[in-house]
Order: C-alpha cells, then sequence, then structure tokens
C-alpha cells in the first residue's frame, strides 16, 4: 500500500547519511543549495500568501546563516573569515528586516549573495582539489627518450 510520506521519509534519511557522511567543505556547498532552495519557498509563499510557511522557512535560512558564521576560523582564516563574517552578519540582519516584512526583493537579494558564494565555494575547493591532486601526483615525469 502506497502512503506518501514513505517518500518523504526515504528522502530524509538520504538527505541525513548524507549530511553525516560529508567533509566539512561539502556541508557548507550543502548549507548554501539548503539557504537558496529555502529563499526559493519562501518567496512563493509569500507570493501565494503563506506567510506562517514563509516565515519558517526564512528562519531556516537565519539559522543557517548563524550556524555559517559561527563555524568560521578567524584565526586562521585571516581576511577571508572578516569579510565572510560581515557578509553573513549583513545577510542575518536583512533576513529579519525581510521575514518582519515579507519583503521579496530582499530575499531575492540574500539569494543572489548566497549563489555568488556557492559558485566561489565551488570554484575555491575545485582549485584546493587541483593542489592536492599536483602534491600526490608530483611532477608530470617524462619518459626517458632512448631514441637517437
Amino acid at each position: 500500500m502506497y502512503q506518501p510520506n514513505n517518500f518523504q521519509n526515504a528522502n530524509n534519511r538520504y538527505v541525513e547519511s548524507m549530511v553525516k557522511t560529508a567533509s566539512p567543505a561539502k556541508l557548507v556547498e550543502l548549507l548554501y543549495l539548503n539557504s537558496i532552495e529555502r529563499l526559493n519557498r519562501a518567496i512563493n509563499m509569500i507570493k501565494n500568501k503563506k506567510i506562517a510557511d514563509a516565515h519558517n522557512q526564512i528562519i531556516r535560512v537565519e539559522d543557517i546563516i548563524m550556524e555559517l558564521n559561527l563555524s568560521l576560523d578567524m584565526e586562521k582564516g585571516g581576511e577571508i573569515s572578516k569579510n565572510l563574517r560581515a557578509l553573513y552578519n549583513y545577510m542575518y540582519r536583512r533576513l529579519l528586516e525581510a521575514n518582519l516584512n515579507k519583503d521579496i526583493t530582499i530575499l531575492e537579494e540574500i539569494k543572489t549573495l548566497l549563489n555568488t558564494l556557492l559558485e566561489a565555494w565551488r570554484e575555491a575547493m575545485k582549485q584546493a582539489g587541483d593542489v592536492i591532486k599536483q602534491q600526490v601526483n608530483g611532477p608530470e615525469r617524462k619518459g626517458l627518450d632512448i631514441s637517437t
């Protein structure tokens, strides 16, 4: 017998497993993605006059931004961490304002910022992966030329 919640329960277990096994770098990416998805939902909910549901989605994004902010390593991160802290604080304040006024324009602004951060994060992780590959594989070795 089909039960609608079976799919949702399976999906929740899959996401939970993915989060538990993800690297810290992957977790940041997942948090950015989840925030963007929740902002899209909140925007649609506001448009459809589902204000309480929109409120809950925005609160979750606020929580994610706060978690990202608190996870910054200010000693090791240097200027990048300082800049991210300022950006996360800005986004948090704007989310509070957006939630209070159910302001779609502000939510779109935050979504744009998160998309920019997501793309920058992905590029940084790609570059970090390339550096690791070079370190593991060492410099490219050329074969011995025995032709004369």
